[in-house]
């Protein structure tokens, strides 16, 4: 009986799929609050306002052209690649992303070390410089929120978008372009 589940999900499935496609006839768009519209449709992203200087004590926010004298490369993270135009963690990069939670967890909960963490996002040089920064963008918000479910102190992350200005590898082919697609850590110790 207990191996039978799958036929019950295969006899819900249209069920299920006809209800929510009925639902999304039954919305109407012009209810819809204006940051949901624009946060539907990104067919022209645009760079939102930056603060001045990022600020330790605030949630993630993005951060724009700053000085981050102090930040240095850790080896023990791990950089996590993106498909191009996604911003998901998915399979492998899972994986690293929990590594990198638990090393940084083990620095501020075991050592007592409270490091800031700069989760820098990069892209291939495919599209638009505008393109470029806001899929960066997405993709270093992706991983601090992965990072703040890890428990890691939000008030030690800070995101930035860098788009295409800093390509690990300069070839144009699509091994090289995968490789720039990704999200660097990079930490100031406190």
């Amino acid at each position: 009986m207990a191996a039978d589940w799958w036929k019950t999900a295969l006899v819900a499935m249209p069920l299920l799929l006809s209800t929510l496609a009925s639902c999304a006839q039954q919305t109407p768009k012009a209810t819809m609050p204006a940051a949901a519209a624009q946060t539907e449709q990104p067919s022209s992203p645009q760079p939102a306002e930056r603060p001045a200087a990022p600020s330790p004590s605030s949630a993630v926010e993005p951060t724009s052209r700053q000085n981050f004298d102090g930040f240095a490369d850790e080896p023990a993270l791990k950089d996590v690649f993106f498909a191009p135009d996604r911003a998901d963690i998915v399979g492998e990069q899972a994986t690293t992303m929990r590594a990198n939670a638990r090393w940084l967890l083990s620095r501020w909960l075991i050592q007592n070390l409270h490091d800031l963490v700069l989760v820098e996002g990069h892209t291939d040089n495919k599209g638009t410089r505008d393109d470029q920064l806001a899929v960066a963008e997405l993709r270093a918000q992706a991983v601090a929120s992965f990072l703040r479910a890890m428990n890691v102190p939000a008030s030690q992350l800070w995101a930035v978008s860098y788009g295409a200005e800093r390509p690990v590898c300069t070839d144009k082919s699509d091994a090289c372009a995968a490789r720039n697609r990704r999200v660097h850590f990079r930490i100031k110790r406190q």
